[in-house]
């Protein structure tokens, strides 16, 4: 077969790497795990990266349902970590850090769903998904436009907190139950 190329197994062996990042209440712990890198007859093997948000504060945007040309369904809000969420307060000195906005895009139809119905602006919730960036042409200025957002598909989840529980006070495997 005139113009395949062929490479046996033993040359390059492809491993995946999860790398996970927790941003947990404004402070951010990255955490990583082994990468695996077997080196054969000097080709470093190929691997790919793996990121993972942990997600939680307050909705700052209200969620939005909007449909893509492709007809599927995508809801998208935001939600502020850390800091001060209202920036009109002048005069201290002593002021937190302003906080630092997550937009979250959700292509789960029943996690969208569930966000609609359930958050609103400034409610404290829980969000766990993939690091992604979006990639598009701007039409105004022509130019190629990189947004990083939280994605949440089949394997993301989201949990509403209610009014009364504690963030700070809870354990990580209290906070993942009850996750849709």
């Amino acid at each position: 077969m005139a113009g395949r190329m062929t490479m046996s197994s033993s040359m390059t062996e492809r491993r995946s790497c999860r790398k996970s990042m927790m941003i947990f209440s404004g402070r951010s712990l990255s955490r990583s795990l082994t990468v695996w890198i077997r080196e054969e007859v000097g080709v470093i093997a190929a691997f790919t990266g793996y990121l993972v948000a942990i997600i939680c504060g307050k909705v700052g945007q209200a969620p939005v349902q909007k449909i893509l040309r492709n007809g599927r369904t995508v809801t998208i809000f935001t939600v502020g970590t850390g800091g001060l969420f209202d920036q009109r307060t002048f005069g201290a000195k002593d002021l937190p850090k302003p906080a630092q906005w997550h937009r979250i895009a959700v292509h789960n139809d029943t996690l969208g769903a569930y966000a609609v119905q359930q958050l609103s602006k400034n409610s404290p919730v829980y969000v766990e998904g993939d690091i992604e960036t979006r990639v598009y042409n701007d039409s105004i200025s022509g130019q190629v436009k990189n947004i990083p957002e939280i994605c949440i598909r089949r394997d993301g989840r989201i949990r509403l907190i209610k009014i009364g529980e504690s963030v700070s006070k809870m354990s990580f495997e209290d906070l993942r139950e009850g996750l849709l």
